[in-house]
């Protein structure tokens, strides 16, 4: 009985001995709270929780203090993903294995692990430069990036705001990439261009300029040329230089440029010329005219330009008519002027026709078989503007047989020198005596036949319409 008192003694002492100390666990508050990179390894940080004991308020230096984050607690070590950003919460307990005080008051603590993303996105591809033309599609930014980021969560954007696509010039768009921590940034610069050159408007006539030989000379003041972009851009005319003091004609390229690079050209003729040279050009070199209007006037007005040098000699040119008179044909004209030992003279074709065609007239011919008639004898043509016409009729009798009743068409046609032609039919009748007779007695046959024929048509017509008349009075009585 003694053998079991002393143990039982002495442990109620130690007892008695420890629930009078005071025990106490705390937990150091730097690190309750622990952040973790995103796709950080875990088990690097499970070990930082840190608690100590203490002892009537004296921390035991020597405590064997372990940690257990299992158990079947609310917050446990596997539901921190650090794939995935956020705050995960686990219960740690910490357990003294030298003094073994029980349970102490803080023995648990709730463990916070934030999961932070630390790494921005980086831009893996992306154009540095993007040329636009005016007119075209907008460029497709996002189709040229690529940025990427560990979490796996990454929007592009573009910021275009400062570009204007229809004037050029170069502007900078912003990429964004963001992954929801972080936003990177990425300048791209924009080159707008025009893609159309100027319109150029030649000033003068048929795209030729005359110079006088020897004098200064604005090329610039022959064109207009105007860019939907930059507007008038005459000034920025371009040319191969030549000597104007030769005389001398050339084709001539003349260009024009915008502001973005873009080129018109022109060719235009260059003609040197001596002041005293005489110019004399007309519109046209053949005058096709009606030969009954006024056509010496039109000759006259056929001269285009006339200059001795600089001065205006359209009405000293003389004009030469020739043998020109007032009917159908080809004459030629020449238009000419003479300055002492100078003289320049042009030749002009004129053409005078007639604008009516001539008048026909044919007369039927009737003649008795194998007697053949001359045609021409029943065939009349006039025209105003031949004196004689009758050679120019034409008429083919060849289907017309002279030896076989019947009636026959000719076709008859005369044309003018002015090339205006007019068409007849012509009818020749072949017939015999016998047939005439018989025809005469025929006719005087079936006259009274047709005569007597038509009464009794008439009559029949008229029996039936009253007799109609009376079956219709008839069945309205009954009624």
């Amino acid at each position: 009985m003694k053998k079991i008192m002393l143990p039982l003694l002495l442990f109620f002492c130690i007892a008695l001995n420890t629930s009078a100390a005071s025990w106490k666990f705390m937990w150091d508050e730097t690190t309750t709270t622990i952040e973790i990179p995103l796709g950080g390894n875990l088990q690097n940080y499970i070990s930082i929780p840190k608690a100590m004991l203490y002892k009537d308020g004296m921390p035991l230096q020597d405590a064997d203090i372990s940690y257990s984050s299992t158990g079947d607690w609310l917050y446990l070590l596997t539901d921190v993903d650090t794939q995935k950003k956020g705050s995960y919460q686990v219960w740690y307990k910490a357990v003294e294995n030298k003094y073994k005080p029980g349970q102490c008051q803080g023995y648990k603590a709730l463990i916070t692990f934030n999961v932070v993303d630390k790494e921005p996105p980086i831009f893996e591809a992306y154009p540095k430069e993007i040329i636009h033309w005016i007119s075209g599609d907008k460029p497709d930014y996002l189709t040229q990036i690529i940025a990427v980021d560990n979490s796996g969560d990454c929007k592009v954007s573009i910021d275009d705001s400062l570009v204007n696509y229809e004037i050029p010039g170069e502007y900078e768009a912003m990429a964004r990439a963001s992954d929801g921590s972080f936003i990177v940034e990425q300048p791209i610069r924009v080159i707008v261009k025009d893609p159309i050159g100027p319109l150029i408007k030649f000033l003068g006539e048929n795209n030729r300029i005359r110079l006088i030989k020897g004098e200064p000379f604005k090329l610039q003041s022959y064109f207009k040329a105007i860019d939907t972009i930059d507007g008038d851009v005459t000034s920025s005319i371009s040319y191969s230089p030549f000597d104007s003091n030769i005389e001398q004609s050339f084709e001539l390229e003349v260009s024009f440029s915008d502001k973005n690079g873009n080129v018109s050209r022109m060719n235009v003729w260059i003609d040197i010329v001596d002041e005293d040279e005489i110019h004399l050009e007309l519109y046209q070199s053949c005058l096709v005219l009606d030969y009954k209007k006024d056509f010496k006037a039109a000759i006259q007005e056929n001269i285009k330009n006339a200059t001795l040098g600089k001065e205006n000699i359209k009405d000293l040119v003389e004009i030469d008519y020739g043998n020109l008179k007032n009917e159908v044909g080809s004459y030629k004209v020449i238009y000419s002027y003479q300055k002492k030992d100078k003289r320049v003279s042009e030749t002009c074709e004129v053409k005078l026709l007639s604008s009516q065609a001539p008048v026909l007239l044919v007369e039927n011919v009737s003649t008795l078989v194998n007697e053949k008639v001359s045609l021409a004898d029943h065939i009349l043509a006039k025209d105003l503007s031949d004196s004689d016409i009758t050679s120019k009729i034409e008429y083919d009798d060849s289907l017309v047989d002279w030896t076989k009743e019947g009636c026959y068409p000719v076709q008859v046609t005369v044309t003018n020198s002015s090339n205006l032609s007019s068409c007849e039919i012509l009818y020749v009748t072949v017939y015999s005596n016998s047939s005439s007779a018989i025809e005469e007695a025929q006719s005087s046959f079936f006259i009274p036949i047709l005569v007597g024929g038509a009464i009794i048509i008439a009559g029949m017509i008229g029996f039936i319409y009253i007799k109609k008349k009376r079956n219709c009075n008839k069945e309205e009585n009954q009624l």
